[in-house]
């Protein structure tokens, strides 16, 4: 009971003469007028911050009116907060006018309907203005204002989703430890030690997607930079590092989503956990982690593309003393290659039938049965389609005078032609142009080349592994150099399965599966200036080729179908059938007849070379 209080209410003498019940109502009405004070004093702690709620029902701490209204009033304040962030020195009586400034106005303004059209910005801006700090008292007085503040939006479900979810950016962001490339010596950056448990709570607690989103980025980034920490400073609390592993473990095996998460969300949130695993051990093995990343890629009722960040991941940790066994895990590497290629190729032939059966059936040429050749339907040259060219598209602002198309553009866009004659000419530099689809190769291979890479990671990490041919040396080496007995062999660990394997057998078992994914990353490579049926037909047997090395097998139980989306592996076998060999398959354009550019010899080395 408060004594003031106490005696502003009634005389001491008084009080004592009551009876019980008086005295309880007497006390009841004293504690009242206490809580009444307090809650209408400022908080001791953070007496610059206080709260109100929008129209809208949600809570946002309330900027500073002056500075709000009068934008040049608060560029004036950032201003002089910044020569105080990059002049050394006690803050002293310059302490109130700074602390006002985030309190007050920035963190506030974060939390505003208005705010939060530029909150990114912001965001941003803070970051460089800390990066750019030479007054370590400034620049921890701001990064505790930040977590003290920003930790209350965030656990606070009364506010707005876009507050909450740059409350947490911002926390995952905050550094001890600046990075200066210029400095002497030069530092990188720390991430914020007393800001881990936020985090991690967060990602374990947060009520919202956007929450969990945001503080699994922050986790990765603190892996991340915790492998570069100099001897001697002072390493993530262990329990919290074996906690973080298990949640990334976790969520990587969860193969089924939560209620009210979108299924591509949660496999985009599922490789972004592999990757925050690869942060967790770039060059001391973890068995655990290994063993997560090997059951994704063996598990085929996995999304493709979780498979894929899986395959990519084992060539970017180390493996050594892991129980991976290299020759079966490799065959598992090659079989993935074979269902990612197939499932893009059987896409995107879909795709390209759909396509003309359309343009047929726009020129009134449809049969329903007939093959896209010369005759009815033909696509192109057919009779609804004279000299290639769709009804119609001859002159306009789109096509003038029916100029050609250049190699990787749409058709119909202004400007993009050159001299000749349309899709049916034959003076293009290449006759695979001819085709009016041909501007979608490029994008079909880059798809195929990605996934080929990270195949090529799980298997070889950084190396590259030439077959040596009978009467022809092998390509040079990446950087220059000369390849040894067959081999490029950069600088650094050695990662991926060929690490791991054990003697010269396993090695050549590894190297075979890697040579047949290889020869995969040669048709994409080289494959700039085919017709899409060549293309196809390159690559299917190709990837007959790798059928015959690591097998086939039927599709597992509960392995999402070709119209599961665009990551799922397609229905078809492995392998299996594809394009006629002595011509296109019905429905589909005929490859293009004409003089095609020399197809050049290839370097495939890990890293993709498209352009």
């Amino acid at each position: 009971m408060n004594s003031l209080t106490e005696r502003s209410l009634m005389p001491r003498s008084q009080f004592s003469r009551l009876n019980l019940t008086t005295k309880v109502v007497v006390a009841a009405i004293v504690v009242f007028a206490n809580w009444v004070l307090l809650a209408q004093a400022p908080s001791t702690a953070d007496p610059l911050v206080r709260e109100e709620t929008d129209a809208a029902g949600y809570k946002y701490l309330v900027p500073n009116e002056t500075l709000r209204k009068r934008p040049s009033d608060a560029n004036s304040e950032r201003n002089s907060v910044r020569q105080v962030i990059q002049n050394p020195g006690p803050l002293a009586d310059r302490r109130a006018r700074f602390r006002a400034y985030f309190l007050s106005y920035l963190f506030p303004m974060m939390t505003t309907e208005d705010g939060l059209k530029t909150a990114a910005k912001e965001r941003q801006d803070l970051f460089r203005d800390l990066q750019n700090s030479k007054n370590p008292e400034a620049h921890k007085e701001i990064v505790d204002m930040a977590l003290q503040t920003m930790s209350r939006v965030v656990r606070d479900k009364e506010y707005r989703p876009a507050a909450r979810y740059n409350a947490m950016l911002l926390i995952g962001n905050l550094n001890d430890q600046e990075p200066n490339a210029f400095g002497s010596p030069a530092t990188l950056p720390e991430p914020m030690r007393g800001a881990l448990p936020i985090i991690l709570e967060q990602f374990q607690k947060g009520d919202t997607d956007e929450i969990k989103i945001a503080a699994l980025i922050g986790l990765s980034r603190h892996l991340e930079w915790e492998n570069y920490k100099p001897a001697g400073s002072t390493p993530m609390p262990p329990a919290a590092r074996t906690s973080i592993i298990k949640e990334m473990i976790a969520l990587t095996d969860m193969k089924d989503p939560p209620p009210n998460r979108d299924a591509d969300v949660h496999a985009w949130m599922r490789r972004k956990a592999i990757e925050a695993l690869i942060m967790a051990c770039p060059t001391k093995a973890d068995a655990d982690v290994a063993a997560a990343i090997e059951r994704q890629i063996k598990d085929e009722s996995n999304p493709t593309s979780v498979r894929l960040a899986a395959a990519s991941a084992l060539g970017r940790i180390a493996l050594q003393g892991t129980k991976i066994e290299a020759p079966a895990t490799a065959k598992e590497l090659g079989y993935l290659a074979m269902s990612a290629c197939d499932a893009a190729l059987t896409r995107a032939e879909a795709q390209r039938k759909a396509d003309y059966e359309h343009v047929a059936r726009l020129a009134g040429t449809y049969t329903g049965e007939g093959e896209y050749s010369s005759g009815p339907g033909g696509m192109p040259g057919g009779p609804g389609m004279p000299g290639g060219r769709p009804p119609g598209m001859s002159g306009g602002p789109g096509m003038p005078g029916g100029e050609g198309i250049k190699r990787g553009t749409a058709p119909g866009a202004v400007g993009m032609g050159e001299a000749g004659g349309g899709f049916g000419a034959d003076n293009l530099l290449n006759s695979a142009e001819n085709d009016p689809k041909h501007y979608r190769m490029e994008y079909l291979r880059r798809r195929l080349r990605q996934d080929l890479y990270a195949i090529q990671q799980g298997l070889a990490g950084s190396d590259d592994f030439v077959k040596k041919t009978t009467g022809s040396p092998p390509p040079p080496p990446a950087g220059g150099g000369t390849a040894a007995a067959g081999a490029n062999a950069p600088s650094g660990e050695k990662k991926g399965v060929h690490s791991v394997a054990k003697g010269q057998a396993e090695q050549d078992q590894v190297k075979e599966v890697y040579y047949k994914v290889r020869k995969l990353a040669e048709v994409v490579e080289q494959g700039a200036d085919l017709d899409f049926y060549t293309f196809v037909k390159d690559m299917r047997k190709e990837v007959k080729n790798l059928e015959l090395l690591v097998g086939t097998r039927a599709p597992a139980a509960g392995a999402p179908g070709a119209a599961a989306g665009d990551d799922a592996p397609s229905g078809a076998p492995v392998g299996g059938k594809g394009p006629a060999k002595k011509g296109p398959a019905k429905g589909m354009p005929p490859a293009i007849k004409g003089k095609s550019a020399a197809r050049p010899q290839t370097q495939v080395f890990g890293q993709p070379r498209i352009k």
